[in-house]
């Protein structure tokens, strides 16, 4: 695998262990939006192990995005928790993409499907 390629989940049912604390995990979004209206999307890197955030490996940002398109971005340094929660809206379904990046370990990505009525 390139240090340049987008790491995603590989077995839901057997994950590794960088796969635990890497993965952006969705911990709090809907299913279904409306229209317009402003909802929360909240994000941690990592669902099983909590990633560590210290001077030599830390999560440096993550980014939301709706399809290709960039709704919010919050970058981290090593004192923060590598969590964040993200007031965006939509106009048509999409599906959220988030993106994190780790000084040691590239880039991860993670996804959820949104309904919008």
């Amino acid at each position: 695998m390139s240090k340049y390629q987008i790491k995603k989940l590989q077995d839901p049912s057997d994950k590794t262990a960088l796969e635990k604390k890497h993965v952006p995990y969705f911990v709090d979004v809907p299913d279904k939006v409306k229209k317009g209206e402003y909802f929360k999307v909240t994000l941690r890197m990592g669902k099983e192990i909590e990633h560590p955030m210290e001077e030599g490996h830390y999560i440096q940002f993550v980014a939301l995005y709706a399809d290709y398109f960039q709704l919010a971005r919050a970058d981290f340094n090593p004192e923060a928790k590598a969590e964040v929660t993200f007031n965006v809206k939509l106009e048509e379904p999409a599906t959220l993409r988030a993106f994190e990046s780790c000084n040691l370990h590239g880039q991860w990505e993670s996804s959820h499907e949104i309904t919008v009525e």
